[in-house]
This record gives C-alpha cells, sequence and structure tokens, in this order.
C-alpha cells in the first residue's frame, strides 16, 4: 500500500504540473464566490464539461470504474470482468474503446504487489472520433489482504482492489470536441461474492479544454480545472448483473468543484461553479449547481446532459423506419441515432411496431429525452424514446 500511494504522489504530481500550466495565466483571479452570477452560457458550458468528465464513451468517471473491474493480465486488457459480464447488445456502437487497446504493455511488482499497464484506445466512427493514452495501476487482494499476482485467473478471489488512472487525449463528437488530462484514484472492497454490495471510496480530477455548442446554436470555449469526491457511492451486483453494465448499479452521492476559464480578445475570467452529483443507479445521475434550482440529467454511458426544458410529450404523426426518424404532431422531427435507447409498450416496442400501429389507425404517444438540433431547431436528437397509448396514466388526454 506503501508503494501505491507513492506512485499515486508521483503520477498526480505530473498531473498537477499540467493543470498549471493550462491555467496558470488565470489562477490568480479565481473568484471567491461560488456559482455567483453564472450566465446561461457557463451553466451550459459547466454542466456538457461535467457531461464528459463522467461519461464511459469519453473515458471519464464510469470509464475508469469499467477499468478498475477489469481482470487484467501481462497480455491483453480485454473485456473480462472481476464482477459482471457487459452486455454485447450494443457492441458496434461502443464508444468506450474497451477491449481494443493497441501498444499494450505491462508490468508487475511482487514486492508490492503493484500491476501497471499502459495502452492507448483509438475510436473512430463517422459521429464520434477518440484518441487516448493511459497509464492505469491495480493492487488487487484477497479477504486476506494477500496480493494476488493473476487477477484474471483468480479472480473469484478478489475482494479489494485499489486503481489509478491518468489519461490524456482528445474526443471530437457531435456538435463537442475536447482535450483533457484526468486523474482518477479508487480504493474498492467487497468484490467478492461474500458481499451483495461493492463500497467506493474515490476522486477524480481533470483539465483541459473544450469547445460546445449551445441549444441556440452559439459555440463556447473554454478551459477548465475539476474535481469530482466521492461521498458515500455504493454499487449493487446483482443490479449491475441483470442490466450488464455498471452505470446501472452505482448508486450515492459525490460533490464537485470546477473552474472555468474564458479568454475573451485577451480579456480572461474566471468563474468557479459547485454541486452536487447524485447516482440514482437507472444510468444517469443527476447534477446539481449550487444556489440554482434547475436540474440537470446526465447519461452516464453517452454524457449528454439534458434538463426539464429537453423533454418532449407529443403525439406520434408518422415514422420513417428507415431512416429513423419520427415526427410529432407539433413538427418536430425526432431523430434516432444507433445510441438512442427505444423502449414503449407490448406492440410499441420498435419503430417498424409503431408505424404499424399508425397504420391501424392507433394514436400513439411519445416520450423523448434529449437535446435539439443547435443547427436546426425542428430536429430534435433522442436520448431515450418511450411509446405509450394515450390512456396510460391517465394524463395523455
Amino acid at each position: 500500500m506503501k508503494a501505491l500511494k507513492l506512485k499515486l504522489l508521483k503520477a498526480t504530481g505530473y498531473f498537477f504540473l499540467s493543470a498549471i500550466l493550462i491555467s496558470a495565466c488565470t489562477l490568480g483571479d479565481v473568484s471567491d464566490e461560488l456559482n455567483n452570477n453564472l450566465t446561461p452560457e457557463e451553466i451550459e458550458a459547466a454542466s456538457q464539461i461535467m457531461g464528459h468528465a463522467l461519461s464511459d464513451d469519453n473515458d471519464g468517471v464510469l470509464s475508469s470504474l469499467n477499468d478498475a473491474f477489469t481482470a487484467v493480465s501481462m497480455d491483453s486488457f480485454g473485456t473480462n470482468s472481476t464482477t459482471y459480464k457487459e452486455s454485447e447488445e450494443d457492441e458496434d456502437e461502443d464508444y468506450s474503446g474497451r477491449g481494443g487497446e493497441s501498444n499494450y504493455q505491462y508490468e508487475y511488482d511482487p514486492e508490492t504487489g503493484l500491476h501497471t499497464i499502459n495502452f492507448e484506445r483509438n475510436v473512430s466512427t463517422t459521429n464520434f472520433q477518440k484518441n487516448l493514452s493511459a497509464v492505469l495501476t491495480y493492487i488487487f487482494t484477497d479477504i486476506d489482504g494477500n496480493f494476488i499476482q493473476q487477477p484474471r485467473v483468480n479472480k473469484e478471489s478478489i475482494e479489494s482492489i485499489d486503481f489509478t488512472a491518468l489519461k490524456t487525449g482528445d474526443i471530437t463528437n457531435r456538435y463537442r470536441s475536447s482535450e483533457f488530462s484526468r486523474a482518477d484514484t479508487f480504493a474498492i472492497t467487497g468484490v467478492s461474492n461474500a458481499t451483495a454490495i461493492l463500497t467506493l471510496d474515490g476522486k477524480h480530477q481533470g483539465n483541459g479544454t473544450f469547445n460546445g455548442v449551445r441549444g441556440n446554436g452559439d459555440t463556447f470555449e473554454r478551459s477548465f480545472v475539476n474535481e469530482i469526491n466521492f461521498l458515500d457511492i455504493q454499487i449493487n451486483k446483482d443490479t449491475v448483473a441483470h442490466y450488464g453494465s455498471l452505470e446501472h448499479g452505482v448508486t450515492g452521492t459525490l460533490n464537485y468543484e470546477m473552474s472555468l476559464y474564458k479568454n475573451n480578445n485577451g480579456d480572461e475570467s474566471t468563474k468557479t461553479v459547485t454541486g452536487t452529483i447524485q447516482m440514482d443507479g437507472d444510468g444517469s445521475a443527476l447534477l446539481r449547481f449550487r444556489n440554482l434550482d434547475k436540474l440537470f440529467y446526465v447519461n452516464l454511458k453517452s454524457g449528454i446532459v439534458t434538463d426539464d426544458d429537453d423533454d418532449l410529450e407529443a403525439p406520434v404523426a408518422s415514422v420513417d423506419a428507415t431512416n429513423r426518424t419520427v415526427t410529432l404532431d407539433n413538427d418536430i422531427v425526432v431523430i434516432i441515432t444507433p445510441r438512442t435507447e427505444v423502449e414503449g409498450d407490448d406492440g410499441l416496442e420498435t419503430l417498424e411496431e409503431v408505424a404499424l400501429a399508425l397504420e391501424e389507425g392507433i394514436n400513439v404517444i411519445a416520450e423523448v429525452d434529449g437535446y435539439k438540433n443547435p443547427q436546426n431547431q425542428l430536429e430534435f436528437i433522442a436520448d431515450e424514446i418511450e411509446f405509450e397509448l394515450p390512456d396510460d396514466d391517465g394524463d395523455n388526454d
């Protein structure tokens, strides 16, 4: 454990040097007032940056959690988890890159029990590109505190994991791009079958630059430094096993502090933002800003952030199952992407079934979570869509 702490201090030392290099010109201007007079642009910037910092696709906290539970070996970093079997339903649209690492290097120190791996992750699809370099360390111990040298072979014996991750990279996806450095530190207990609940203590630190597009089409750019602290995080292993994803098993609260830096023609300004993140075990997190009533929902897989203003509920006018679009009776066209979660009542579980119901004269209501296309306000990009009959719950008459 002492060796782990020494290695972590060294690693985080490099991390903070990077943070200082990015923000040295503005750190002296940080206001003592937290969340004071945040503009709508600053709120959108902070929420989108936090979505990236948390999500699996963007190698945030959930990505590091998944990495922490991967049973590493000397020759590969695969998807063989120490606690669950990952779902293969969305394998073709898995933007995490996990299991497809390149330039993999591994070493083990039997005196300290420290496993160290280096690798790169590169993902390239039509709407998503990621280039990442990572250094991960693990100490696996059994219930008696003994080091486990071969975690993949002896994964049933693992009781605790001490884990660190240093990640640097860049990501470009729909309407957003970012360059970042991130450091995660986790202490995980209860991995073995002796208990149904995992307990997790940890911290995430990050810095970088972020370019995004607001809902009204305006663009923004910010540099940032953030820190997320775990308060009472637990993972229900039965829930994770059922859904095949950590996003659906993590519950508890985190708090965060973020400094946003803006350079406007040489005029530099800084805002410090604080708040909490509530993990509810449903694949999303509830993001709150201190002194702000508005709530934001973060998809822990994709990092997409929405709020109540981004929800739609309206009758369905037509469905184009070939082009994957749903037109509502208010003329909004909902875009169904490969990542959209589609649900519905019996007989309304797919776009094809909804189209058939409409042909038979059945009225269908769509409830949609997502965000407007900043380049076309009549298009809505769906994160989730659910179809139901008008008399469900008695409130859609």
